[in-house]
């Protein structure tokens, strides 16, 4: 037992004298790599420490510019700033009289659409007017044209009276005798004359054919008709209220008959002897439908047998 222990204590031994000259050697080793490095640290350290503090300086001298450029540029930003306030300033003048001009602006759109709208309201009035100015002129020149027309009518008219006037008195003085006898009433009234003769100064009693003195009776009237210009001679007969003798039925079946059968005599006269118109004739009977007196009496039934010629102005 005891050889056996002193056999592993004497290995042991050996194992730890071999470790220690391993590690002894290992150290040598690292100290000769130490003693390397700190040569090579130390060359390095006088490679290195000047160009490190050359680099510093220059490190320092490029912050001085740099701090002097920085300086500069806080200089620079300053004045900028200032320069910025003044600008923003400015820029809210700008800003303010601007919103001041859109103001205007809009105040003078807005007048501006207002005159607009009076301008078109005053055109269309304008217009308006125009038309009623246009629609007045017309008007103005209708009755300027009927004022025309109306002279021209009154000239003519004035013309128609003044000829009536003097076909009126032309009749008076050539029948002048036989109005004093009262055979022949003239009177004028209106526009319109007025000739009427008894039956006897034209007809024998009951017949409707002119008598001698009827026709130069009415020679003296048809030619100073033929005188008259745009006349209308209008031939009435009239009787009284005396039936027609029978034994003339065949002729005149009634005083209708004969009153229209003498105003239709006059007529043929004034055609035929004087050559009057007859577009401007006209016989109309109308019986005993128009006294003019009674005939209760024979005065009376004598103004009521009569020939009635009645000239007026030609309506054209």
């Amino acid at each position: 037992m005891k050889n056996i222990t002193g056999i592993v204590l004497s290995v042991l031994l050996a194992v730890a004298v071999g470790v220690g000259i391993i590690m002894y050697q290992k150290n040598l080793g690292i100290s000769s790599s130490l003693q390397n490095s700190d040569n090579k640290l130390r060359d390095l350290s006088e490679k290195v420490i000047p160009s490190r503090d050359a680099t510093i300086a220059k490190l320092r001298e490029d912050l001085k510019q740099t701090e002097d450029q920085v300086l500069e540029l806080e200089n620079t930003l300053s004045m900028k700033d200032k320069k910025l306030l003044v600008t923003e300033s400015n820029l809210a003048e700008v800003r303010k009289t601007r919103e001041d001009f859109e103001t205007e602006v809009s105040s003078r759109d807005a007048m501006i659409a207002k005159l607009q709208e009076d301008l078109e309201s005053s055109q269309s009035e304008i217009e308006l007017i125009n038309n009623k100015f246009t629609s007045k002129q017309d008007e103005i020149e209708k009755v300027h044209h009927q004022l025309l027309d109306l002279k021209g009518q009154k000239v003519l008219a004035e013309s128609k009276i003044d000829n009536l006037q003097s076909t009126y008195d032309a009749l008076v003085s050539d029948l002048e005798k036989q109005v004093e006898n009262r055979e022949v009433t003239i009177k004028a009234f209106e526009e319109k004359i007025s000739v009427t003769f008894v039956d006897s100064v034209l007809f024998d009693l009951g017949k409707a054919t002119i008598t001698e003195e009827g026709r130069g009776n009415l020679k003296r009237v048809g030619d100073i008709l033929k005188k008259v210009k745009s006349k209308q001679i209008r031939i009435i007969g009239h009787t009284d209220n005396i039936p027609i003798q029978s034994k003339y039925h065949y002729k005149f079946p009634s005083n209708w008959e004969l009153s229209t059968a003498r105003a239709a005599a006059v007529v043929r006269y004034f055609q035929n002897k004087i050559n009057l118109d007859p577009k401007n004739l006209e016989a109309v009977g109308r019986s005993f439908y128009e006294p003019i007196m009674g005939n209760d009496t024979e005065a009376g039934r004598a103004q009521n047998r009569r020939v009635n010629i009645i000239i007026a102005p030609k309506v054209e």
